[in-house]
């Protein structure tokens, strides 16, 4: 009985630690600019409106929080019609082998967009691109409970790659880079479509590496063995800030 009683009070002494720790981390927040001119997708980053917004916060290890190796930039901008996101990835062995749309890219190496627009109700999008330019696009009705893969395909998304590189799993490469424009009629669970100055979605950037080192990379890590967590995306806000 007293070694009961003695467990009982070991677990009342350590749940307020746990509760106080999960809320007293600060989840990032990205103000998005608003573009004047729609951003010509083709994985090269040189529109002049890309260099005049900041990156997001440093990539970090999805696991644990350590810091993100190899490195990896991502930025966001938008206009009525589409969330801009783009990729810098640092990679000395640049490796894909799936071409065909909606195969399991993960598996490999790839970047990854998740959108909430709605905390409050389950759904979210998810896309992946690797570094053949092969896109995953999957509506998830609530957590890992996906339309099946070709059910949906997004009509109006567009995205590009450029590679500093060759995709042979071989060294001596620089970078490979990634453009992705996905349409704000997709995100059906918005408040306000086009989004309002202000708006807050939740939103999550993902980078899975494997070659020469496996690592699993965020923005906002869950830390756990999972992306799909959408209680630990970023948050993005919507700003009138105006780049040409």
């Amino acid at each position: 009985m007293k070694k009961i009683r003695l467990s009982l009070l070991l677990i009342a002494l350590c749940v307020p630690f746990v509760t106080s720790s999960a809320q007293s981390r600060v989840l990032p927040v990205y103000e998005v600019s608003r573009t004047a001119m729609p951003v010509k997708v083709d994985g090269k980053l040189d529109d002049p409106v890309w260099s005049k917004v900041a990156p997001v916060s440093e990539f970090r290890q999805n696991l644990d929080g350590s810091p993100g190796v190899p490195k990896t930039e991502a930025k966001m901008l938008y206009d009525d019609d589409f969330l801009y996101v783009s990729f810098r990835c640092a990679d000395k062995n640049i490796w894909a082998t799936m071409k065909a749309r909606d195969q399991h890219l993960w598996l490999e190496e790839v970047v990854e967009v998740f959108v909430q627009a709605d905390p409050q109700k389950g759904s979210y999008i998810e896309l992946e691109v690797n570094p053949l330019g092969t896109m995953l696009d999957i509506y998830l009705l609530d957590v890992r409970k996906p339309l099946h893969y070709e059910s949906w395909n997004s009509q109006k998304l567009k995205w590009a790659i450029q590679l500093d590189g060759t995709v042979d799993g071989k060294d001596g490469d620089r970078e490979w880079t990634c453009e992705i424009a996905l349409p704000m009629e997709d995100i059906v669970t918005a408040p306000n479509l086009p989004p309002r100055v202000g708006d807050r979605w939740r939103l999550n950037l993902y980078r899975v590496e494997q070659r020469p080192t496996p690592a699993g990379l965020a923005w906002s890590p869950t830390f756990q063995e999972d992306f799909h967590v959408p209680s630990s995306f970023g948050e993005i806000v919507f700003t009138r800030n105006l780049v040409r």
